[in-house]
This record gives C-alpha cells, structure tokens and sequence, in this order.
C-alpha cells in the first residue's frame, strides 16, 4: 500500500481547516517557494507550527528555494523530512550535512529536466528523493508521462539504497496506477474532490489495482 500526502503551499492566507477532516493521510507536504527557484513566492513559515499544533500527521517540508539554509532552522521543530532541490547551486553535501545535524530526515526533489544518473552519488545519504512531475510551481498542472520511466530507474537502485521514492504533480487516481512509488503526495487531486476520503483511499491502494 502506498503513503499518501496532502501538497499545501506555505500562504499567507493560509487556513489549517482545508485539510481537517481528511482521514488516513501519511504527510502533510508543505512547498516553500522563495519566488527565485520558482515563479511563486510561498514564505508563510508560521504554517508550519500551525499545522503541527493542529495535526498529529508527520510533515515533509519542499524547500523550492535557492538557499534552504536559511529556512531549515527557522522551523526544524516542526518537521519530520526536509526535502531541497538537487537543482541549487549550493553545495549538496553541505545541505545534507546540516540536516542530519539537526537530526532530520533529508530528501532531494529533482525536476522534470534532471536525470536520476545525476543524484546517484548522493543516495546512501538521504532518506528520500522526490521526483517533481511538473515543473515547480502552482497546482494543478499537467503530469509530466516520463515521471513514470524515471521512477522505474530510481527503483532499481532501492536493493541498494535505502531511500523512499516521493512524486509530486498532476497526481490524480489514473496515473497513480502506473506509478510504483511510496509516497503520492497530490494538491488538487484531494482538495477539490467531491469526496476527499474516499481518494485518499484509491490513492493508497493504487498498486493494487
């Protein structure tokens, strides 16, 4: 069964209600945009203690910025699994380094145009890579179909590494079948479904279908 979770952005107008409610989510996934790395600019970081005083659901944080360091701190109490981009022009290692020195779990998203060879080198150091299958930024863009080949070469490195396979954009109940992944992390899909819980579901049991 695969992991589910919610993709909010960190708003300013941010309201913790649009996710209350929603049954059997594995994360809460939170993208935190400079306006640099992407077109948005998403810097509310007080989402994140909301959401922790409001929620008992493990928190992935998305750093879609140039410089994740200067956020990670800011908020470490309050997250489980840092994610940053493979893409920035700061030094990989040193990133990682400074997230297991808090003693979190780190994760490397990589973008439509990045190839799983590039991030190899890193992945006995990280707990999770997160295959972006649009491009960042809004919700509700159009899935990218070579996710799909990507992720099956991203998975034939797990027999020797240790890491979780994350995908993020235009994830909705038909393409999550073809995806073999462990966690389906998803916006629109659930947010605007007439049923919420009962996508939650399908999601979860996709590679069963």
């Amino acid at each position: 069964m695969k992991k589910v979770a919610v993709s909010i952005h960190a708003r300013d107008d941010f309201k913790p209600e649009i996710i209350r409610g929603l049954n059997e989510l594995d994360f809460i996934h939170v993208d935190v945009s400079d306006g640099k790395f992407s077109s948005l600019k998403n810097l509310n970081l007080d989402v994140f203690r909301i959401l922790k005083e409001s929620y008992q659901i493990p928190i992935i944080a998305h750093m879609m910025v140039t410089d994740p360091s200067n956020y990670i701190k800011k908020i470490v109490e309050y997250v489980e699994i840092f994610t940053f981009h493979f893409e920035i022009e700061q030094d990989k290692n040193g990133v990682i380094d400074n997230i297991r020195s808090l003693r979190k779990k780190v994760g490397i998203a990589i973008n439509p145009d990045t190839e799983i060879g590039e991030i190899v080198p890193y992945l006995s150091a990280i707990d999770l890579v997160l295959v972006m299958s649009v491009y960042p930024g809004g919700s509700g863009q159009k899935f990218i179909p070579h996710s799909i080949e990507k992720v099956n070469i991203l998975k034939s490195y797990k027999g020797k590494y240790k890491f979780l396979i994350d995908i993020d954009g235009g994830i909705n109940v038909e393409n999550s079948k073809m995806l073999d992944v462990d966690i389906l992390s998803s916006t629109s899909t659930i947010l605007n479904a007439i049923d919420p819980n009962k996508v939650i579901s399908i999601l979860k049991h996709s590679n069963e279908i």
